[in-house]
């Protein structure tokens, strides 16, 4: 039996303000080729299925059209919601869908979704936080999302004659992020990859480069690219082929258009030798090499680059340099660092534990 697992499609995104509908569009295809071509049985969809928690109706037609396309091909799917979507949303039809055996966890009530499929079991675990999470554990103390995903997994029960695979959407402990990601809270949001070692296979979700937290624990990463960092990643769906054990392997994805940098000075990067056999289509990072700011130059290389999403020098003088610095260091500390400095200045003081509480409590909340 063959699943694929994907995850973060962020259907209805635009980067920099450039709508990547039609890379979607081609990125469901591409996903339904796969399927096709691979004799996959299930599809996994570990979370953020929509870029916004209020998707735009063309994401909607998007999806509603995948959905389609799977039904009729007789695709299982399993999907979660992820830190992104609107659970209410996202669970909309959820019922009517299952008849089609498609199968959506998007809010967590106290129960674990199963899905039982042949030998396996299935558990959707949607995005969660404490604050989401205590109701439920009225005994307990949960303040970390490791307390919350540990009291989530306390109700489950394992048979031992079937695989266990769960889908979750969450930052997991020494595992590496993009540009593109909501920064995590300082640490505050980790889970130990050990919490989930009673699993077969973790079907993870929410960070955007592939990678393999362990052995059995894979980050998917988004199929397309989202931020300039993510230039350098060779993107992937990850297929599982389950007979008496479970063999992980990647299949690389092409996008419609890439994401690709491009350095020199404007001189070169304007001669017609430089750009004559690029994909103009695709989208640029631009790396000057010019020691001094080309006036207008973002505005003067869309001209022949019209999709330029950012435009950096590397060669400033050195007082520019240390401004960029600066700029860089502020951009990497994590939100909760910054808001606690930002209290400190104007009150003299750090933020106390319940106010450390209620932002992380209240982080991402977006309905």
């Amino acid at each position: 039996m063959k699943i694929l697992h994907i995850s973060d499609l962020h259907l209805g995104k635009k980067v920099h303000g450039f709508s990547m509908e039609e890379e979607q569009a081609h990125m469901l295809r591409q996903v339904l080729d796969i399927i096709s071509s691979h004799q996959v049985e299930m599809l996994l969809i570990s979370g953020d299925i929509y870029d916004r928690s209020v998707p735009s109706e063309s994401a909607t037609h998007m999806l509603d059209f995948f959905l389609e396309q799977l039904v009729a091909r007789k695709i299982a799917v399993c999907m979660i919601s992820g830190n992104h979507d609107s659970a209410m949303r996202l669970q909309y039809g959820s019922s009517f869908f299952e008849r089609s055996k498609i199968y959506i966890s998007s809010v967590y009530d106290g129960k674990v979704k199963q899905v039982h499929y042949r030998n396996i079991d299935l558990f959707l675990i949607p995005f969660i936080k404490p604050v989401m999470v205590r109701p439920f554990f009225p005994d307990r103390e949960i303040v970390t999302y490791e307390e919350a995903m540990k009291a989530v997994l306390s109700t489950i029960s394992f048979d031992p004659n079937t695989f266990h695979i769960a889908l979750v959407h969450q930052f997991i402990s020494g595992s590496k992020t993009c540009d593109s990601e909501q920064k995590n809270i300082g640490g505050l949001d980790e889970i130990p990859a050990s919490v989930f070692e009673a699993f077969d296979y973790v079907a993870l979700g929410h960070l955007h480069s592939y990678q393999k937290v362990a052995e059995n624990m894979v980050y998917c990463g988004t199929l397309l690219k989202y931020s300039v960092d993510e230039i350098k990643q060779e993107k992937c769906a990850v297929l599982l082929e389950i007979s008496d054990t479970i063999h992980i392997e990647t299949i690389p994805f092409r996008p419609l258009h890439d994401l690709v940098e491009i350095k020199g000075t404007y001189m070169d990067l304007t001669e017609r030798s430089f750009y004559k056999d690029l994909d103009r289509e695709d989208y640029y990072s631009v790396v000057l090499l010019d020691e001094y700011d080309v006036v207008n130059a973002q505005a003067k290389l869309q001209v022949i680059y019209p999709k330029i999403l950012k435009l950096s020098y590397e060669k400033r003088k050195r007082y520019e340099k240390h401004s960029d610095e600066w700029i860089g260091s502020i951009e990497a500390m994590d939100p909760m660092t910054m808001i606690n400095s930002f209290y400190k200045e104007q009150n003299g003081q750090d933020l106390s534990s319940f106010q450390k509480q209620w932002i992380l409590d209240h982080w991402e909340d977006k309905e």
